[in-house]
């Protein structure tokens, strides 16, 4: 269901074993389209599933093409109707916290705008001032599922010092030299250069970084939201920039998206495009060629697990149950 699903469905039909047919449909619950293929439909493919959905009475599988399904609202599942996630994003957001890292040591992008104008200024042979490494440098990654181990191996690989902040804090964490529970969330980032952010949204996430865990932050550190963007006190977020209490952020994920692909920034109730100490993307850290064809086998699996009548993968809930 909706735009955010139809990049799959070429994939879909290669890869599926048994035989379904494949209707793409809107993305509003009221959309005419949406009311006729839910009527009909055994399984679906959406990131969002409310009270206000029409009636599905044959929907055994409600399958998110991704990790959240903060989107779907679990007590609207029509009853027997199995929910299931699925992940496969690891890759492409661990690359992206580590581009991250990068660009904000290295800036290149700024030294490719020098050159385009002539500027040899920050060459070593005018006195221009090094730039920095990520090798020696400390990263702390709140939340060690998924994403987080991806960015640990990769962090460590570039010789950094890696502190994990988990709600299980497990000694023998591959790739992480110190853990943290999350209630030592302010004490483990007051050491860090950098801060990643790749933890589920939760009760329990919602607000985490909050003005005081910004406030432990070094004045030059820089922290990277791979996550989901309430995980973050977002007035909060704007402050610590505007005030330069810290280096910096990298903010891929966000609390509001638009519905139409274009999208004002004088709407936004906090101006970050304003600030020169933030880079912004749209939500682009898990959006790669492997993370499409990832997540399209595995939804193809699981069409034809129900298909098959077999144990469906990455089950989170089923209508009806509590």
């Amino acid at each position: 269901m909706g735009p955010a699903v139809h990049p799959f469905r070429a994939g879909l039909e290669k890869m599926l074993s048994t035989k379904w047919e494949l209707v793409e449909t809107g993305g509003a619950m009221d959309d005419a389209d949406v009311v006729r293929g839910l009527a009909e439909a055994d399984a679906a493919i959406g990131i969002a599933f409310t009270k206000a959905a029409p009636p599905a009475p044959r929907l055994r599988l409600l399958q998110v093409p991704g990790a959240g399904y903060d989107g779907i609202q679990i007590p609207a599942l029509p009853a027997g109707t199995s929910l299931c996630n699925c992940f496969e994003h690891e890759p492409g957001c661990s690359e992206y916290a580590m581009l991250a890292m990068l660009e904000w040591s290295i800036r290149l992008a700024a030294a490719d705008a020098d050159m385009r104008r002539g500027d040899w200024s920050r060459s070593s042979r005018f006195g221009g001032a090094p730039d920095g490494e990520l090798a020696g440098s400390t990263v702390a990654i709140v939340g060690m599922g998924r994403i987080g181990k991806a960015v640990a191996k990769r962090a460590k690989a570039f010789d950094m010092r890696v502190l994990g902040v988990n709600r299980t804090v497990r000694a023998d964490e591959p790739n992480v030299d110190a853990m943290y529970g999350l209630d030592r969330l302010a004490e483990a980032v007051r050491g860090a250069d950098f801060v990643v952010l790749g933890c589920a949204l939760t009760d329990e996430t919602r607000g985490l970084v909050d003005a005081r865990v910004l406030g432990a932050m070094q004045p030059h550190a820089v922290i990277v939201n791979v996550a989901r963007g309430p995980v973050i006190d977002e007035a909060a977020l704007h402050a610590a920039l505007a005030g330069r209490r810290i280096g910096g952020a990298v903010i891929d994920t966000w609390w509001r998206y638009p519905t139409v692909p274009r999208q004002a920034t004088a709407e936004w109730p906090h101006r970050f495009d304003l600030l020169d100490n933030v880079i912004l993307s749209a939500h682009i850290a898990g959006w790669t060629t492997g993370t499409v064809q990832r997540r399209t086998r595995a939804m193809a699996a699981n069409l034809d697990r129900l298909a098959r009548g077999e144990p469906l993968d990455n089950l989170i809930a089923i209508g009806g149950r509590t």
